[in-house]
Formats: structure tokens, C-alpha cells, sequence
């Protein structure tokens, strides 16, 4: 996956790119029948063809390097970011976390309908971070600000979600997301990420699904 900070990317395709990501976010966002879950996905898929061609997927999902420690670290620093991000927003912030409408109405069965809707939030973030890190050069300067920017456009797209909570989202929703992208950074491979943040919204949603009975 670092491969695509360096390699030749069609900066004409980034517009285009951005749009078809946008497009994605907001066919889930309003539920577009059938289409939904898979629309930010596919809207991945195909920015990272039109940008770096087929080689833009075969990196992005390349066989994963160090993928036991880089995803139990990934989990662990996501409920401890979390953890941490809660404090700030409560204690040091006065602000109640909202609760989330997708977890409160969550089922056995709708857990497998997460999967695509994760998979299309783990592509937008690294496309976004890709693209960032790959126009200012792929420093290692440049990933870390990469890293920063497409955490903090991860929490914002959860703003309606949490009712437009900024506190929540900054230090709750993008902070549990950075061992996410590092995980992925670390093993080389989109997997990694993904399987981090599925573990990790599933514990979360199951806990709910239990306490409803």
C-alpha cells in the first residue's frame, strides 16, 4: 500500500476521485435502496483505478506484513484512544457523547451488513490519505500530515451520525481511528485496517444487541 505514496498517480483522475468518493458517502448517507451499503466501496474501488490504474487496488490490498501485532496493537490503541477520547469530551469538555442510531437499532443479521459499509469507510480514509501524502511527495512528513487531515474528514462524515457533536467526533470517533490507519500502515495492506475496525465497531454493536435483552 506505501507503494502508492511514491508511485506515478494521475493527479488530473483527483477531482474526479473526490467526487466519486463524495457521491459514495452520500448514496449511504440517505440510504439509496440496494445500493447503499456496497455505493462507498464501490466508489473506492474506482477511484483508486482511475489513479493509479490496477496496481492502485493490487497495493492497497496487498498480502499483509506483521498482521498479528499490528492488529491486536490496532485494536487495543482504538478502545484506549477511545477511552481517552471520552474522558476529554465528558470531564474536560462538558459534553455528553450522542449515541449511535445504527448501534441502538443493530441486529445479528445487520452485523453482516456492516462489512461493506466498513470496508467503504477504510477506502475513503486511505484514499484520502494516499492522494494527500502521494501530491506532497510521500515524505515521511507528508504521511504523518496524510494521517492527520484523513482522520480528522473521518470524523466529520460521522457529524449527522453523532448530531453534530464535534467534541465527540475529534476526540472520540477520528481518535479511535488513527490505530486503524496505522495498522494498516504498519502491515502494508488495507486488511489489516479493516479487520481492526470491524472487531472493533462488532464488539461495540453485539454489547448493545445484548443489552437490549
Amino acid at each position: 500500500m506505501k507503494k502508492l505514496f511514491t508511485v506515478p498517480m494521475s493527479k488530473s483522475a483527483v477531482p474526479l476521485s473526490l467526487i466519486l468518493l463524495l457521491a459514495g458517502f452520500l448514496a449511504l448517507s440517505f440510504g439509496l435502496p440496494i445500493i447503499a451499503p456496497f455505493s462507498l466501496a464501490i466508489a473506492g474501488f474506482i477511484s483508486l483505478y482511475i489513479l493509479f490504474g490496477k496496481k492502485g487496488i493490487s497495493y492497497t490490498f496487498s498480502k499483509p506484513q506483521k498482521i498479528v501485532s499490528s492488529y491486536f496493537a490496532g485494536l487495543i490503541g482504538a478502545y484506549i484512544f477511545a477511552g481517552v477520547g471520552i474522558i476529554i469530551t465528558k470531564i474536560l469538555l462538558g459534553s455528553s457523547p450522542n449515541s449511535n442510531s445504527v448501534a441502538d437499532g443493530m441486529t445479528i443479521f445487520g452485523l453482516l451488513k456492516t462489512i461493506p459499509m466498513l470496508l467503504g469507510e477504510e477506502l475513503i480514509t486511505i484514499i484520502l490519505l494516499i492522494i494527500i501524502a502521494n501530491l506532497l511527495g510521500g515524505t515521511r512528513k507528508a504521511i504523518i500530515v496524510a494521517v492527520i487531515i484523513s482522520t480528522l474528514i473521518f470524523g466529520f462524515l460521522h457529524l449527522p451520525t453523532y448530531d453534530w457533536n464535534f467534541a465527540q467526533v475529534i476526540f472520540i470517533i477520528a481518535a479511535a481511528r488513527i490505530p486503524f490507519t496505522l495498522a494498516s500502515l504498519r502491515s502494508d495492506s488495507l486488511y489489516t485496517g479493516l479487520l481492526v475496525h470491524i472487531t472493533y465497531d462488532w464488539i461495540i454493536f453485539i454489547l448493545v444487541i445484548l443489552s437490549h435483552h
